[in-house]
């Protein structure tokens, strides 16, 4: 079959992943409701990044369903223990947020809220890295717990990177609300995944590079 190219092939290009974030977006919708919401978002979310790094790793020809059917199923468990685990701690973020305002007049109130902005901060590096690491390595449970903060703050300008691009993501879908349906959930991934993928190859860099430095006999 001949490959179309030029313009057209332009536009061809363009509609196939127009069709493939509209596809995976409508499936992490689907599922998460199908999951009644609090059961469904995590898993939906871990399906949707191990697609989506398929597509960072420049591997387009999958069954985009089979893989998100395959990984929703398969992570359903161990994927709701995190979201029960993020929920929890959010909760907890919360109740420290209320208490260190009522602490306003008291000479802790900067201790308090020192501790507040860091564990806010982890927090924020938990919830961004957690599904990008869960799908990028294998682990132990608690290790992409681990993994997920530790990562995030050593890549802390990529971690910016990325919630500056989601930040204007979600302007957009706030602005033109009809995109939500559509798109917002896929690109954000999609575009945290490539963000994040950057920063994973730059460690593995380094951690080759520190094990070449640490074989190397010396005189």
């Amino acid at each position: 079959m001949m490959e179309i190219s030029g313009l057209w092939g332009g536009f061809y290009r363009i509609s196939v992943w127009v069709m493939r974030f509209a596809w995976l977006n409508m499936l992490w919708i689907a599922f998460t409701l199908l999951g009644l919401i609090f059961f469904g978002i995590m898993p939906a979310t871990i399906a949707m990044f191990a697609v989506v790094r398929k597509w960072v790793l420049k591997d387009y020809d999958i069954a985009i369903f089979e893989l998100f059917f395959k990984e929703y199923k398969r992570h359903f468990i161990r994927a709701n223990l995190l979201g029960i685990i993020l929920y929890v701690i959010g909760y907890f973020l919360s109740v420290f947020l209320n208490y260190t305002g009522f602490m306003h007049d008291s000479s802790f109130y900067p201790v308090l809220l020192g501790i507040f902005i860091i564990a806010a901060f982890l927090y924020v590096m938990l919830v961004l890295y957690i599904a990008p690491v869960f799908v990028h390595y294998q682990l132990r449970f608690w290790q992409y717990i681990r993994y997920a903060v530790s990562i995030g703050a050593i890549n802390l300008h990529y971690s910016i990177c990325t919630l500056a691009v989601l930040a204007g993501m979600y302007y957009v879908s706030f602005r033109l609300p009809g995109i939500t349906l559509f798109f917002s959930f896929s690109v954000s991934a999609y575009l945290t995944m490539f963000i994040v993928h950057i920063g994973f190859s730059q460690l593995l860099k380094k951690q080759q590079e520190l094990s070449n430095e640490t074989s190397i006999p010396t005189s």
